[in-house]
């Protein structure tokens, strides 16, 4: 998970998906938004990220696992440039800490879901298997 992370994620690699993930996964938070299926799907969900957060840096808190599903912990921050989370551009920092859950089948990712608390102008909440954004009073 840590190539889907940082060599994918951060680094932009989209080629390595094709190495990483089944051809028919699943990702949940781009299917909540009409996104394509496959692994189309989990390209377009990173394109649109990493347009949508510049100056991205990301941090590896944990990886935990078996040879079915992994969860990894991570944070990060970068500038919001585009629409994110229902969010207009403010150009300012974001922040987030992310827990990411794969499921694997044959060693590549079959299901991905995700679970984010985000700091946009206040703190959001956003959990891939309930596609409902909420934003937290402090």
């Amino acid at each position: 998970m840590e190539t889907y992370l940082i060599d994918v994620g951060l680094n932009g690699r989209l080629e390595l998906i094709e190495t990483i993930a089944q051809p028919d996964m699943v990702d949940e938070a781009n299917r909540a938004y009409g996104g394509p299926a496959g692994r189309d799907g989990l390209i377009a969900h990173v394109k649109e990220f990493r347009r949508q957060i510049g100056e991205l840096k990301l941090e590896i808190k944990q990886i935990v696992g078996n040879e079915n599903e992994v969860m990894a912990h991570w944070f990060f921050t970068g500038i919001h440039r585009g629409p994110w989370l229902t969010r207009e551009a403010t150009g300012k920092e974001v922040s987030a800490d992310v827990f990411s859950f794969f499921t694997l089948k044959e060693g590549l990712i079959s299901y991905y879901r995700l679970w984010l608390h985000a700091m946009i102008d206040g703190p959001v909440i956003f959990d891939s298997s309930c596609p409902r954004i909420e934003k937290r009073q402090i």
